[in-house]
């Protein structure tokens, strides 16, 4: 688990986000508002919702943006708690909080690493995440 990762405020400038992302080789970035995890931001939201709808980056910010529910764990979960929802989910991270509070992110490459024993049960996460899902309606908001 990477600990205390870095996050933004709903209000931020969606460039900064941007940036930020390119700084610390990141492609999400958890949302908190008052201590609390409201949402995430990912490349795929800047690029799908914002670039490609031609909207200026440093006009809009990231609370129209949010992808809120991002799917979490606690602390105590286990890695095979984190395995299921990574393939039922299709995701490759899953962050951790504690009340509510961001206190890590699991990826997949942490899952990876946990245990090579384990390899034959992160490649099945690895297949489901993969497995193509309904396209999105990108005419709605996330």
């Amino acid at each position: 688990m990477t600990r205390d990762p870095e996050s933004v405020a709903p209000g931020t400038y969606i460039g900064d986000v941007a940036r930020l992302m390119r700084d610390l080789g990141v492609g999400i970035v958890p949302v908190v508002s008052n201590g609390q995890l409201i949402g995430v931001i990912t490349d795929r939201d800047i690029t799908i919702r914002v670039t490609a709808a031609g909207l200026n980056p440093f006009e809009v910010t990231v609370q129209d943006f949010i992808s809120p529910n991002p799917v979490t764990i606690s602390p105590d979960d286990d890695v095979d708690r984190v395995r299921e929802l990574m393939g039922k989910h299709q995701i490759r991270r899953v962050l951790v909080t504690e009340e509510g509070r961001l206190v890590g992110i699991v990826s997949l490459g942490d899952v990876a690493t946990k245990d090579k024993t384990e390899d034959q049960e992160t490649g099945q996460v690895l297949e489901e995440i993969s497995t193509p899902s309904e396209p999105q309606d990108l005419n709605r908001p996330a």
